[in-house]
């Protein structure tokens, strides 16, 4: 999968939404989308590395032992958790940012929880609600844990810290 740390997290912006079964993107981040080119067509391409995590899943590893990271996932509204790696500043069309609504796509993209998954050495070590796109409510994380969970338990860092809020 390589780092996930190319191209830089610069966090959340404000507060959460409130609590529900799912979250759209922010009208105000929208907006800077559009005007920054993200959106085209009035739809948010895909970001070309986003994988379901069980396609990631080799043996006992998220890609294998020397993946570490933070990647940015996004639970769809069928608990898939969607990753992939944050690509681009915005400088060229080469190198077009991917923010979290792009690792689902789509004119109005929808998740349960999206936010920053950190992998160490191939097992996943954390997660959480940090994605300034859908700004989910902390209490999301529980669902986020009960999908997460469902994964095989070879996959988890021997020190696996679960959800973390931001």
């Amino acid at each position: 999968m390589g780092s996930g740390n190319k191209g830089g997290y610069h966090g959340t912006r404000g507060s959460s939404q409130p609590f529900a079964p799912s979250y759209g993107v922010m009208p105000d981040m929208h907006k800077s989308d559009v005007s920054r080119g993200i959106v085209q067509n009035g739809v948010y391409p895909k970001n070309p590395t986003a994988k379901d995590i069980r396609d990631l899943i080799h043996g006992n590893y998220i890609g294998n032992k020397n993946t570490n990271g933070l990647f940015t996932y996004a639970i769809d509204m069928n608990d898939k958790i969607i990753v992939g790696k944050r690509n681009g500043n915005g400088t060229n069309s080469s190198d077009a940012p991917t923010p979290h609504p792009t690792l689902i796509g789509g004119k109005n993209p929808k998740v349960q929880c999206a936010g920053m998954l950190d992998i160490r050495g191939g097992k996943i070590y954390s997660f959480d609600d940090r994605s300034g796109h859908f700004k989910p409510n902390p209490k999301s994380l529980e669902k986020a844990a009960e999908i997460f969970a469902r994964l095989p338990k070879g996959v988890f860092h021997k020190n696996y810290i679960g959800g973390k809020s931001k």
